[in-house]
């Protein structure tokens, strides 16, 4: 499924207002995401490394919030939990449209 300019635009602005945009660029940073695209895909598969471990971003959401989550909580507990998750919903969802 190939979407279109706007419709990213709008899948991305439910998370406008209450993330953060420091921690959306320690996460650029610190979990890269790499694409794998061969001839015969019709869409490209989209991985990011967590805790020295390449999962799928797809097929993990729910599963990779949690996990970073507990990582970095530590290091940004001046963010309320709700904004640490939200910030890392977006930083997913931005790598896999």
């Amino acid at each position: 499924m190939i979407l279109t300019e706007e419709e990213k635009k709008q899948i991305l602005s439910k998370y406008d207002g209450n993330t953060s945009n420091e921690l959306l660029t320690y996460l650029k940073r610190n979990f890269p995401v790499s694409e794998i695209k061969f001839d015969w895909m019709n869409k490209p598969i989209k991985q990011m490394m967590v805790d020295d471990k390449i999962y799928n971003i797809e097929y993990k959401k729910k599963y990779l919030v949690g996990k970073i989550s507990s990582l970095i909580q530590d290091e940004w507990v001046h963010l309320e939990n709700d904004v640490l998750r939200r910030t890392i919903k977006k930083f997913i969802d931005g790598n896999s449209l």
